[in-house]
């Protein structure tokens, strides 16, 4: 697991979205908050366990690692260096958006109004909930990159599938603490999540913006590297 130092961080990086929380926030009023938060979560596992392991054996099977073409594994890098530095501009873009007093108030509604009406079933229905797991789970490219560091690593397989997993682990943080303290310390769970929320509202966007880019210059120099 040598890539942990290196993938580790792009998986936590990768646990910021401001949406994901929102919708936590949401399954917290509905009826049977542990049963709705519970299957949240468990599609968002099936959802990131099951993407990473996917990349993991699609880079290693398709020779995108160094050990098996240099030139290829250069350009994956500089695909998801691309890739990071877009998603750095768009959620750049958010946050300014959001600094306006007006912006602030009507992004919300347009911004998440979907995932709203969304989480709103979900709240009575613990399938739902699983479904928005799924989908507010879908693998970013911070997490790819992870990945990719991890295929690069040369480890054993099996020391692989355990990197992913712990990385996997990372990115699901935000669900995992919450979901753990219900059952623990449930008073004060859903004002803890809401307060947190709100930070991330007026800080999320700017703080993904600032990772995606650290994480896109750093797959671009990855890259270069590889294809000298």
């Amino acid at each position: 697991m040598s890539a942990l130092s290196s993938a580790l961080p792009l998986a936590l990086s990768a646990s910021i979205y401001p949406p994901a929380l929102l919708v936590l926030v949401l399954l917290l009023t509905g009826d049977h908050p542990r049963r709705l938060v519970a299957a949240y979560f468990f599609g968002a596992a099936l959802m990131v366990v099951s993407a990473g392991l996917v990349a993991l054996a699609v880079i290693n099977t398709s020779g995108a690692t160094s050990q098996s073409s240099s030139t290829v594994s250069g350009s994956v890098y500089l695909a998801l260096g691309a890739g990071l530095l877009v998603l750095a501009a768009w959620a750049w873009r958010r946050w300014k958006g959001m600094l306006d007093a007006d912006a602030a108030q009507a992004a919300p509604e347009a911004g998440t109004g979907r995932i709203a009406r969304l989480s709103h079933r979900a709240t009575r229905s613990q399938k739902w909930a699983f479904v928005l797991g799924l989908a507010m789970f879908l693998p970013s490219p911070l997490y790819l990159l992870g990945i990719k560091d991890i295929a690069e690593s040369g480890d054993s397989t099996s020391s692989n599938v355990l990197a992913v997993l712990i990385c996997a682990a990372a990115v699901l943080l935000f669900v995992e603490v919450p979901l753990i303290a219900m059952f623990v310390r449930p008073d004060g769970v859903r004002a803890a999540v809401g307060r947190f929320h709100h930070w991330l509202q007026r800080n999320g966007w700017r703080l993904t913006a600032i990772l995606a880019a650290l994480a896109g210059v750093y797959a671009i120099v990855k890259g270069i590297d590889a294809l000298d």
